[in-house]
């Protein structure tokens, strides 16, 4: 069997750049994180379809594997209330995953929600001459 962090790097890779959404539930031991994941990937999707996760760095100990990752996309639907605006934008994520038996059952996340929201609400600088 694959060990956690290869367990954890396939998923990002299937279900977030991958867009193999059917795939969830072979990654999560309970259901109801399926069927939420699934409906969270449906928002980022749709407002940002060209939605990548760059994995910056995986560390693994026991049953815990910490990834930090760049998310990048073109917003070019809507997101949290914001009408497409057409930018290119990135923002930072760590996530924890706990896993128990090739699945993964605990799980936490902070991505820079206030940092995505400001690069999709403020003026762009302008040159100054």
């Amino acid at each position: 069997m694959a060990d956690n962090k290869e367990i954890v790097e396939r998923y990002y890779e299937r279900v977030f750049n991958g867009r193999e959404l059917d795939a969830i539930g072979e990654y999560w031991a309970d259901q109801e994180m399926v069927e939420r994941m699934t409906r969270g990937c449906l928002t980022y999707f749709d407002a940002f379809p060209d939605l990548h996760i760059s994995i910056d760095e995986v560390i693994a100990e026991g049953d815990r594997v910490f990834v930090r990752t760049t998310v990048t996309g073109t917003h070019d639907g809507e997101y949290k209330g914001i009408a497409p605006t057409g930018r290119n934008v990135a923002a930072d994520c760590a996530e924890v995953y706990r896993l128990d038996g090739g699945k993964i059952v605990g799980y936490w996340c902070l991505l820079d929600v206030a940092g995505l929201m400001r690069r999709l609400t403020e003026e762009p600088a302008t040159a100054r001459a």
